[in-house]
């Protein structure tokens, strides 16, 4: 509705009340815009500031020396960890399996007790092959004399057997 569409109003009736209307839509434009330039100052300080490139080139410098120098304490624990496991006796290429010392401790224990808990016997040319039996003297063994070679060295044993 318009101020010229109220019936029974002069025209300076119309003219005041069109003035007070623009009066109050000015006071409330005039609040809104403070407000609303208070809140984009208060976003402003919140937003990052925009990076030069001096500092864009130092940042990324800052990353490769992290780079380097992770890779420099990975190979130092590698290292720590090939001479852990000599000291051992382990096979060093372990340490691509190994991170550190106290898994090369537990990797020790539970191949300790892994060899411990089988009776390890070696087989093929590990074997001492102990040729200096005759047949006849294999011929003249015991069961047990024989038995014993059997577990000893099978090769042999077949070998003389046949």
């Amino acid at each position: 509705m318009t101020v010229e569409e109220i019936n029974g109003l002069t025209d300076e009736q119309k003219e005041l009340v069109t003035k007070l209307v623009q009066s109050e839509t000015d006071k409330v434009r005039t609040d809104y815009s403070g407000k609303l330039k208070t809140a984009n100052e208060e976003l402003a300080k919140y937003k990052p500031a925009e990076k030069s490139e001096q500092e864009k080139q130092f940042d990324e410098r800052l990353k490769a020396l992290e780079a380097k120098e992770k890779e420099i304490a990975d190979k130092e624990a590698k290292a720590q960890v090939v001479t852990e496991l000599t000291a051992k006796g382990l096979p060093t290429t372990l340490a691509d399996y190994v991170s550190s010392k106290e898994d090369v401790d537990k990797v020790s224990d539970i191949l300790g007790q892994f060899m411990l808990g089988q009776n390890y016997t070696p087989s093929g040319e590990h074997q001492g092959t102990n040729t200096s039996i005759t047949k006849e003297q294999f011929q003249k063994m015991s069961y047990m004399e024989r038995a014993n070679l059997y577990t000893q060295n099978p090769v042999l044993y077949n070998s003389l057997a046949n």
